[in-house]
């Protein structure tokens, strides 16, 4: 999937999603098209950005964990 970009020279663009972290990494683009409008590189947040989770493990919540015993019922 291609997202629209602006790049640092100003001219705008497009490049392929997966591509996205590493423009942002090596500071090749100025903006990117989400969902709701423009996300400007340095202001707004991003993805990747928040740090580690420290709240609870929500995956053991419902049932999946590492020691499970499962069987296939046919």
């Amino acid at each position: 999937m291609n997202i629209k970009v602006v790049w640092q020279n100003n001219k705008e663009g497009f490049i392929n999603s997966m591509l996205l972290d590493r423009m942002i990494e090596w500071e090749r683009i100025r903006m990117f098209m989400r969902s709701d409008g423009w996300a400007m590189v340095g202001i707004s947040p991003l993805r990747g950005t928040g740090g580690a989770y420290h709240g609870p493990d929500r995956r053991g919540m419902y049932g999946i964990s590492d020691n499970a015993a499962y069987r296939i019922v046919a």
